[in-house]
């Protein structure tokens, strides 16, 4: 569980250091920092997929998906459905949060979603108060993706504080 909340939090980093006018609207409107960790979960979400074994035969797009078989959901390109995100390769921390795939859905719902928008939420409150700009040392930077979940492992930062 706490893999996801500790890619959430280095997403956030490396996103609003890409999109310092996000961050600047943070740092004078905490108020949006709910919207904006929303928004990170929806721009860069730390699972690409979540894989589904079909426990019975289902009608899904006028196709039969047969009981035994495996689906896979992606979640990057669902969180970016131009049909249901109006300009969805743009990241606002003003956009209204909406449906987002990135912690399953249904029954496959993940029980500590809530604590890790909860643990992002803080972390990044407590970050831009102290830190209200940075840069990303990407020489030193290591990304991650062990093919369940993907971010970095370390995002050292530069600040003028």
């Amino acid at each position: 569980g706490n893999d996801t909340t500790r890619r959430l939090i280095s997403w956030s980093g490396k996103v609003l250091a890409e999109h310092p006018d996000q961050r600047r609207l943070l740092v004078e409107d905490p108020s949006l920092i709910p919207n904006a960790i929303e928004e990170i979960l929806r721009f860069e979400p730390p699972p690409l997929q979540a894989a589904r074994y079909v426990a019975k035969d289902v009608e899904f797009h006028d196709q039969t998906i047969t009981a035994g078989s495996h689906m896979a959901l992606l979640v990057a390109s669902a969180n970016r459905d131009e049909r249901h995100i109006e300009d969805p390769d743009r990241f606002d921390v003003r956009r209204t949060p909406g449906r987002i795939f990135t912690f399953g859905f249904g029954a496959r719902y993940c029980i500590g979603q809530a604590l890790a928008r909860l643990q992002g939420r803080l972390a990044l409150d407590e970050v831009l108060k102290r830190f209200p700009e940075w840069d990303v040392d990407w020489d030193n930077a290591q990304f991650v993706f062990d093919g369940d979940l993907r971010g970095w492992d370390s995002l050292p930062v530069t600040t003028s504080n």
